[in-house]
C-alpha cells in the first residue's frame, strides 16, 4: 500500500534489472538505500532462477540492508526512488541547528534544507553532524565560498555533497 501511494505520486518506479546497478538508487526491503553491491548470482542449478543480489545502507539512516531477488518467477521489476540533485550556493549557516540558507538558480532563497545529524550528536563529544556536515561547517568558518549538493528523494531532502563555488567573485 506504502509503494502503491508513493508510484501514484510518481516517487517510486519499477525498472528492469539492468537499470539497477552499484551507486544508484533502489529499494532494498522497502527502505531506501545507495547500493553498495549489485550482482546477478549464478544459477543454482542448469534449470535454476536468475537472482540478483543488492546491499546498500538507508540514505536517511545509513543502516545497511540487504536482499536477494528472484529475477524469473513471478518478476515485476525493481521499484527504485526518484531522485533529483541539485546543486545550490551556500549563503548562511545555521551553527547550532544546522539549517541552511541557499541561493537558486533564479536567485530565490531556499531555507529548507538542514545538515544531516551526527550518529553521536546526543551525546557529550559527539560530532552534531555527519562527515560532510562537518566539511560543510568548518569550510563555511573558514570563509571559503561553497556550493552544496542536495539529494531530492521521496519528498525529502539531504545534503550529499559540497564543492568550491567558482561563480563567486
Amino acid at each position: 500500500a506504502r509503494f502503491a501511494r508513493m508510484a501514484e505520486e510518481e516517487l517510486v518506479l519499477k525498472v528492469q534489472p539492468d537499470a539497477v546497478k552499484k551507486g544508484s538508487y533502489c529499494f532494498v526491503r522497502g527502505n531506501p538505500c545507495k547500493l553498495d553491491v549489485c550482482e546477478v548470482l549464478p544459477k543454482a542449478t542448469a534449470n535454476g532462477n536468475k537472482r540478483l543480489h543488492i546491499k546498500g545502507p538507508n540514505i536517511f539512516t545509513g543502516k545497511m540492508y540487504e536482499d536477494t531477488i528472484n529475477l524469473t518467477a513471478g518478476f515485476h521489476g525493481i521499484d527504485v526512488p526518484v531522485t533529483t540533485k541539485r546543486a545550490y550556493s551556500l549563503m548562511d549557516l545555521d551553527r547550532e541547528t544546522g539549517f541552511l540558507s541557499l541561493l537558486t538558480e533564479t536567485g530565490d532563497c531556499k531555507e529548507d534544507v538542514g545538515l544531516t545529524r551526527g550518529p553521536l550528536a546526543d551525546q557529550p563529544g559527539g560530532e552534531a553532524f555527519d562527515d560532510i556536515g562537518m566539511e560543510i561547517r568548518g569550510r563555511f568558518d573558514d570563509g571559503d565560498a561553497l556550493r552544496v549538493v542536495v539529494l531530492s528523494v521521496m519528498g525529502k531532502e539531504l545534503v550529499v555533497g559540497v564543492e568550491t563555488d567558482n561563480d563567486v567573485v
